[in-house]
């Protein structure tokens, strides 16, 4: 899509949906010239309700079709700059009418009815916390959940409580052996069950953990 510099002269009086007029045609720089060399000069501009983004229809007089868009990219006191965006292989003329671009799905005067107006929906959540999170550690080679871990999954169920959601999840990262990884899970599960918890998934995570053994995150939200 081809696009054109514009400058838009500021005078005259937009009012409610009263087009513009294009006075003049000219071009810039030196010959030969192209279609960008081209500037459309109107008489309206910032008092008439132009902005910076404002959108403008070209028209021919007595003619439904629109040429193209005027886009205004600059608002100066006495000239805008906007860009031509064609729809039709003509360009704009001197005489061509330019037309703020109607806004959609509006209701005209009078057609509101009695009814009430609709409630406003309710906000979405915002985006969940993250996690509690704590890491068990496992001798290389081995499932057994020690003691000590025995002990931290106890003191993080009386600190967290029971209820809520429940994660076991074993790392990606290293080279076990998927058996040895389901026999983990399988004794933490047995662990976690002990002490209240039912529902616990299982989740795989591409994450490490300093130190010589292997880790395993229990993860818990409210």
């Amino acid at each position: 899509m081809r696009w054109f510099l514009l400058c838009l002269g500021l005078t005259g009086t937009l009012g409610a949906q009263t087009p513009l007029r294009i006075l003049a045609v000219e071009r810039r720089g030196l010959p030969p010239y192209e279609a960008a060399d081209r500037v459309y000069r109107l008489d309206g501009g910032q008092d008439q309700g132009l902005r910076v983004g404002s959108r403008l229809v070209v028209k021919r007089p007595g003619e439904a079709r629109s040429l193209g868009q005027l886009w205004v990219i600059e608002v100066q006191p006495e000239q805008s700059v906007a860009r031509f965006e064609p729809r039709a292989a003509l360009a704009p003329m001197k005489g061509d009418l330019a037309l703020p671009e109607e806004k959609k799905g509006l209701p005209t005067a009078g057609s509101v009815g009695p009814d009430p107006l609709p409630s406003i929906p309710t906000p979405l959540p915002s985006q969940e916390a993250p996690p509690r999170e704590g890491v068990l550690f496992f001798l290389p080679q081995q499932s057994e959940l020690s003691l000590a871990g025995h002990k931290k999954l106890e003191g993080w169920v009386e600190q967290w409580g029971a209820g809520g959601r429940w994660a076991i999840q074993v790392p990606a990262a290293k080279a076990l052996a998927p058996a040895l990884q389901q026999q983990r899970a399988e004794a933490l599960l047995a662990a976690l069950r002990a002490l209240g918890i039912e529902a616990v998934k299982l989740e795989t995570g591409l994450r490490t953990a300093e130190g010589k053994y292997d880790p395993t995150w229990i993860r818990h939200w409210d």
